[in-house]
């Protein structure tokens, strides 16, 4: 029998959201504007529960705080991946996440280090990655007099492009891309700039830019950028905190779980493991008890390991 964890997927509606995991995937009927499924979560604004087992019913974080064995024994006392499927119907605020040591500080919170896999994209989609001010006090002086467009970098982007999202990067999805975001497990975003968009209530959402400034890398974004389709099954991204490898199932393939547990999120074809249908949007968990798993059908997967 297997060991592994299949996963809800909590959904979250945002003023940025819009109709596909409605029209598109098919995982609601909801007509709220839904921009984020959070796929694999253990995290405390919207949990992961296990699907079925001896753990149904159960959160992600309860069984990852008391049942530590399945996972190897981690180190973190917290699940410390979160992975989302995001879907921008319209420009994403401008944000920057503190790095460990300041959220820790001044939030009781991990930081956020994170990536973007592009999985789909409207011709002239972009994403906002880096900045153009030479110093803190050109990116204050850009900032005070409202030029973002003269502040910001904004990319054009390719389907299975990914794009590495260190702590303290400028960075914002621009509308018309669906994207796999793999993070640590923080909710902690500050914004610099919303477009001066306005809510229901004709509010303006609130901004944290002296915290923003205080986190910003103020050296260039010079990450590498991979593309999947050159790759096709291998190592993708790697740094202290995740590991993102990628494979390409064609009828029948194995995952191989040498040591601790993966994390395992479908990229995009209809697969097939312990007997139960996945396809965009669904991750599951191989635990440590499971050292070899069988996939069937056509797809592609993103296995991400832990670093902590």
């Amino acid at each position: 029998m297997s060991n592994i964890l299949f996963l809800s997927a909590p959904l979250k509606e945002r003023i940025w959201g819009g109709y596909y995991f409605r029209d598109e995937l098919k995982v609601t009927d909801s007509n709220k504007k839904i921009g984020e499924m959070w796929s694999c979560s253990g995290h405390i604004q919207g949990e992961s529960i296990i699907l079925e087992g001896i753990y149904k019913g159960l959160s992600l974080s309860q069984v990852y705080k008391n049942h530590r064995e399945i996972f190897g024994n981690p180190k973190s006392k917290e699940f410390p991946i979160l992975v989302k499927i995001i879907a921008a119907n319209d420009d994403l605020s401008v944000q920057v996440h503190p790095n460990d040591e300041y959220a820790r500080k001044y939030e009781n919170s991990l930081g956020k280090t994170e990536g973007w896999l592009i999985l789909k994209h409207l011709p002239e989609a972009c994403l906002v990655v880096g900045h153009n001010a030479s110093s803190k006090e050109e990116l204050i002086s850009f900032i005070e007099s409202d030029s973002y467009d003269k502040l910001l970098k904004k990319v054009k982007v390719n389907d299975g492009e990914f794009y590495p999202i260190p702590s303290g990067t400028i960075h914002a999805i621009g509308k018309g891309i669906v994207l796999l975001e793999v993070q640590q497990s923080s909710d902690i975003t500050y914004r610099f700039y919303d477009y001066h968009r306005k809510d229901k209530e004709g509010k303006e959402r609130e901004l944290h830019v002296k915290k923003a400034i205080d986190v910003t890398d103020i050296t260039q974004y010079s990450q590498q950028i991979k593309n999947i389709n050159d790759i096709k099954s291998g190592e993708l991204y790697s740094n202290q905190y995740f590991k993102i490898d990628v494979q390409y199932i064609d009828k029948v393939g194995e995952i191989v779980n040498l040591n601790g547990y993966k994390i395992v999120s479908v990229i995009d074809g209809k697969l097939k493991v312990a007997g139960r249908t996945i396809i965009l949007g669904d991750s599951f968990i191989i635990t440590a008890l499971d050292k070899r798993i069988k996939v069937e059908g056509k797809g592609r997967i993103a296995i991400i390991t832990s670093g902590t």
